[in-house]
């Protein structure tokens, strides 16, 4: 039977090639697509046939709780099998971490666990760092501070502007998360005292 997978976003979708890279040969497929973004055209971003796209915009509802029971009823719906944060700018519950929190990934743009939260590529620039990247990892109740998959490391040119930089770690932070959905979906990721690691014979696959 088909894996599921459900790619959540805030801003442009520009990571959502990634994830369908990263289903690319495996017996998966993304079904899923959610944005809380209503200025998003569905239509630019490449969603295959028969994967269902929907705006659930968090200023509809009176409260995070109604937010995300919308967002859990669909995941539920669906039967998904992973769940894909990729840029998406709302920290979840406690509840939702606890259902889903096994099988919820998110990116970002940093090399944790250095520069947590928003404007990561900005920090960077004004600590003057050399080299910065991207993380995928999974959530926890502590924003981007859950069990790390993979790393993707970015040098930090002395004239990047945050756009620059920003746009250096989105190249990477593709090859990195199609990895860390291939891992995950093959199942050769486990956790152990809130270290992942990659089971044995894999160990190389980690790596981007």
């Amino acid at each position: 039977m088909k894996k599921r997978v459900a790619f959540l976003f805030s801003g442009r979708g520009s990571l959502l090639g990634a994830v369908q890279d990263g289903l690319n040969e495996l017996s998966s497929e993304l079904v899923l697509v959610i944005t809380n973004n209503p200025k998003v055209d569905f239509s630019q971003l490449p969603i295959s046939e028969g994967c269902y796209f929907t705006c659930i915009d968090h200023k509809q509802y009176t409260s995070r709780r109604d937010h995300e029971h919308e967002i859990a009823s669909l995941i539920d719906r669906y039967q998904i099998d992973l769940i894909v944060l990729g840029g998406y700018r709302r920290i979840f519950s406690t509840e939702f971490v606890e259902r889903y929190g096994h099988k919820t990934i998110n990116t970002h743009p940093s090399l944790l666990p250095a520069f947590v939260g928003d404007k990561a590529q900005l920090k960077a620039i004004q600590k003057g760092v050399r080299i910065t990247g991207a993380t995928v990892h999974f959530i926890n109740n502590e924003v981007d501070q859950g069990p790390i998959i993979t790393q993707a490391a970015v040098e930090v040119k002395p004239y990047y502007t945050e756009s620059d930089l920003r746009e250096a770690i989105i190249d990477v932070e593709k090859l990195a998360l199609a990895r860390a959905v291939h891992l995950f979906l093959e199942d050769k990721l486990e956790i152990k005292n809130d270290v992942v690691y990659v089971k044995s014979g894999y160990e190389n696959e980690l790596f981007v």
